[in-house]
């Protein structure tokens, strides 16, 4: 289907494509104003474009019209020339390589033609043919934008940018794009990469008045003092003639003599020879940068660009008039030839904009972004970070390190690991942090790891809760794919793709956390979930499998859009429920293995009475901790879920707790030897209960129990969870039954 034409006196230029209404109804619903949304423009020619209605290219009679350049969609191009003989070596012009290789010309047909595909580039793109023609190169360059079809370009784009230029500044740049978005100047710092893009679009004009100066420099009328003889003063002074009449009998003597002169050594040819020695030398520094690391990405036309630039530079910087010229010391007042004049007025204002950072709104400077599918990464995690601040009532996280870096000094990027996080502190001592790229290797020095391949969720939410057990870690994963199932399968609603779903499980088999005193590795995470530019009524979206998922297996996926704040919710919702959980209820919630239960996450605890400090010897700064029991022993012993020991020091209470490793019942005299302080000779079973791993409770304090004392009744039970959180300095006692 023939979507644009371009007529030109030497060529006609149509670009087709295959189902292309049903995207541009895609496209639709996202933006209400599309009929008008954007424009093309052709520098010799006529452009005609497709009316859906009417299937038919009809002639382009307004500045603002609709979309037909999309996101990930094939595009095919032909280029037939009307007098092949006349035309030589026509070519689509691009940086890039992959764009050049795409095209190929049949000479015996007059015809050149090729394919391509934007990707994820969104934004403003030129079509640039050259040819040659009465041996003049002839250049046709076709402006048109690519739109996406999951947001609304406007709004939910320019949100996404300036989301992630708020905490990462400049990361969403980037280099080599088949698409460039216009920025105004401003006020924010320089980089080479802001710079190289700005030279980019002013370097003909500023080696073109460059040229102008050098034929026409502004000069000025200066004073100037010599001494000379009498004989060679062109302009006599009273003054003067009163001195030689006192010395005219000394014939060699000089006179101070002041004359005026036409110059060129003025500030203004000062700053002249700073901006173009200075702009030569950034240039060929960036160029040799760009050269080395792209050498493999671009074309042949565009490094022969690049070396014609720098020879223009190089022989504009040559010139002998910039011999006669001082140093720049530094504009010290306004210079009307600078802000006005003809050239002066064009290096002037290229140096300020050559000089300034970027300010994102819309302006003339074509600037390169990083895909969508990268930045809609980078702002999911930014998102998530934005809505646990909010829910936890912080105005910034408590840490930050966004471990941003700048490869060269020319682009920027989010370096893969741990490093990138950023961390909240709650009161009872529980840890959120949030990671970006984080890397699960295979490395044996790691507790957690995959045991096969590198498995990288773009986000991680780990929250360390201290409620059951200290430093317990729970793990959720988030991956954000700027992607949906319609996108390969026309008509389908706002659904994630099935291989992102199973991806989500794959993360949950692959990642284990390896616990030395285990035999087997036990598997990390507890959710994983996929973020993608869904749409769609909230209550519709609550009966789709893939967020019904969430609650049976915790695995599911949320619609998250800029600007979309009624289907934020479903995220928020989420993120509320897992930050207030406690961590048995969430370990309840984990599913075990088929015809296998888990063990409870937060087992008995049995409180034991110490009487005496000789008992205590039993269990402080032993090697093999134990306790015995007197003659009445526990009446509830021996059951699944009881795992810990507590000692009750008498008129003291609760300080630590022990791992159960086992138990026996022994005979009295046998629990010590004879010359043991606590050796008795009697009769009398008594319960032995071996102890393992020490835990300290709440910082080394003394705790007392919920119901009184403890003495007459020598045992109490209690859980971990209470053990590890008292309430008013008290360890709540429970009814235990067998």
């Amino acid at each position: 289907m023939q979507i644009i034409k371009v007529e030109h006196i030497d060529f006609d230029m149509v670009i087709e494509c295959n189902n292309l209404e049903s995207t541009f109804n895609k496209a639709q619903k996202k933006q209400s104003q599309i009929l008008t949304a954007t424009s093309y423009s052709v520098n010799q020619g006529k452009i005609s474009i497709c009316n859906f209605e009417s299937k038919h290219l009809e002639s382009l009679t307004s500045d603002k019209t609709y979309p037909l350049i999309f996101e990930n969609k094939d595009y095919f191009i032909g280029v037939t020339f009307k007098s092949k003989s006349a035309i030589q070596s026509p070519y689509i012009y691009s940086k890039l390589k992959e764009v050049e290789e795409k095209f190929f010309y049949r000479e015996e047909l007059g015809f050149l033609a090729g394919t391509i595909n934007f990707g994820n580039d969104l934004g403003k793109s030129n079509l640039i043919l050259r040819y040659k023609k009465d041996n003049s190169i002839q250049e046709i360059n076709f402006q048109f934008e690519v739109f996406p079809t999951k947001l609304n370009y406007r709004s939910d784009y320019e949100k996404i940018v300036s989301d992630i230029e708020e905490d990462y500044p400049y990361l969403v740049l980037d280099f080599l794009k088949k698409t460039y978005t216009s920025f105004k100047t401003g006020n924010s710092p320089n980089t080479d990469l802001i710079w190289w893009q700005v030279f980019g679009g002013l370097y003909k004009d500023f080696i073109q008045s460059s040229k102008f100066i050098l034929n026409k420099p502004h000069s000025r009328i200066i004073r100037q003092t010599k001494y000379v003889k009498a004989d060679r003063i062109n302009k006599w002074t009273t003054a003067l003639e009163e001195e030689y009449s006192q010395f005219k009998q000394f014939p060699n003597k000089s006179y101070r003599s002041e004359y005026k002169t036409l110059s060129t050594n003025t500030s203004e040819n000062r700053f002249f020879k700073h901006a173009v020695f200075q702009t030569l030398r950034r240039y060929k520094k960036v160029k040799s940068f760009i050269e080395r690391r792209f050498s493999n990405s671009i074309t042949e036309p565009f490094k022969a660009e690049l070396s014609s630039i720098e020879k223009q530079l190089e022989i504009i910087s040559a010139n002998p008039f910039f011999r006669t010229i001082n140093d720049f010391q530094g504009i010290k007042q306004e210079s009307l030839v600078l802000q006005k004049a003809t050239g002066y007025s064009t290096i002037y204002k290229s140096w300020i904009m050559l000089n300034s950072g970027l300010k994102f709104l819309e302006g003339i400077q074509k600037i390169e972004l990083k895909n969508i599918a990268d930045l809609y990464q980078i702002w999911c995690f930014l998102e998530i970070k934005n809505v646990l601040q909010n829910l936890l009532g912080k105005y910034n996280p408590d840490d930050v390190d966004l471990a941003e870096i700048q490869i060269d000094d020319f682009v920027f990027k989010i370096e893969r690991g741990v490093k990138s996080k950023v961390s909240f502190y709650k009161p009872d001592g529980e840890v959120i942090d949030l990671f970006h790229d984080f890397s699960y290797d295979t490395s044996e020095r790691k507790n957690i790891k995959s045991f096969t391949v590198n498995q990288r969720p773009d986000i991680v939410l780990r929250i360390t809760k201290n409620d059951l057990r200290e430093n317990y870690v729970l793990t959720y994963l988030y991956d954000a794919k700027y992607r949906l199932a319609s996108d390969e399968k026309e008509g389908s609603p706002d659904l994630p793709t099935e291989d992102s779903i199973n991806q989500m499980h794959r993360y949950r088999d692959a990642i284990y956390y390896v616990n030395k005193d285990k035999t087997k590795p036990e598997k990390e995470v507890i959710g994983a979930y996929i973020l993608f530019p869904g749409s769609g009524e909230i209550e519709s979206i609550k009966k789709l499998d893939y967020y019904k998922s969430i609650e049976s297996v915790n695995i599911g996926a949320f619609p998250l859009r800029p600007n979309d704040y009624s289907n934020r919710v479903l995220l928020e919702d989420h993120l509320k429920t897992i930050l207030r959980l406690d961590t048995e209820s969430v370990l309840n919630d984990v599913s075990p293995q088929k015809e296998s239960s888990y063990e409870s996450p937060n087992p008995y605890v049995l409180i034991g009475f110490v009487a005496t400090e000789n008992h205590m010897l039993c269990f402080v700064n032993s090697d093999n901790p134990f306790y015995f029991s007197g003659t009445r022993k526990p009446t509830k012993f021996g059951f699944k879920n009881l795992k810990y020991f507590a000692p009750y020091i008498k008129k003291k209470g609760i300080r630590d707790y022990y791992e159960i490793i086992d138990y026996q019942i022994v005979d009295r005299k046998d629990i010590f030897k004879t010359n043991h302080p606590l050796f008795k000779d009697e009769d009398g079973e008594r319960l032995v209960i071996r102890l393992g791993i020490k835990y300290q409770i709440d910082n080394g304090k003394y705790l007392k129990i919920s119901d009184g004392s403890i003495g007459q009744i020598p045992y109490r039970y209690t859980n971990l969870k209470n053990i590890r959180t008292p309430k008013d300095n008290k360890v709540e006692v429970l009814k235990v039954s067998q």
